[in-house]
């Protein structure tokens, strides 16, 4: 929680957390042997106009590859400034496990979850569609050549 605080205070990350939900077998009582804290985290953009923050991280981008830090490609270098501070997070810790709130939220909430920062979300659970029954098959008769 000391490096989210510190994220959104520090002006050199271009975003900021705005939720930290913690979720899996930490908060599952009949669990013996925890394994890892797993936690969604939500990021948003410091910046509330798209062109000036991309422009920002263009300049960020710049400043890296100028340094001698190389880019895999395009799509690194248009996310850097949220892999960065994902990366900042984590801290190469290996007990740590980060997941993107807004790609696995239904997952997260589906499961005994509990919000550290901002505000608890509610979504309609999805019904699991059923598998439907397989139809007959027409066997080929005996004497079918083929």
């Amino acid at each position: 929680m000391g490096r989210v605080e510190q994220v959104n205070r520090d002006p050199y990350f271009l975003g900021k957390v705005t939720r930290v939900v913690r979720f899996g077998s930490m908060l599952t009582p009949e669990t013996e042997q925890l394994s890892d804290v797993a936690l969604a985290v939500e990021i948003a953009s410091k910046e509330t106009d798209f062109d000036r923050a991309r422009v920002k991280n263009l300049e960020r981008v710049e400043a890296l590859v100028a340094a001698g830090h190389r880019f895999r490609n395009f799509l690194e270098q248009e996310g850097h400034w949220y892999w960065e501070i994902f990366g900042f997070l984590k801290g190469r810790s290996r007990v740590i496990s980060l997941a993107d709130y807004a790609g696995e939220k239904t997952f997260v909430l589906a499961v005994p979850h509990r919000f550290l920062i901002g505000q608890r979300e509610n979504i309609a659970m999805q019904s699991v569609p059923s598998t439907p029954a397989r139809a007959a098959r027409n066997r080929r008769p005996h004497d079918c050549p083929f």
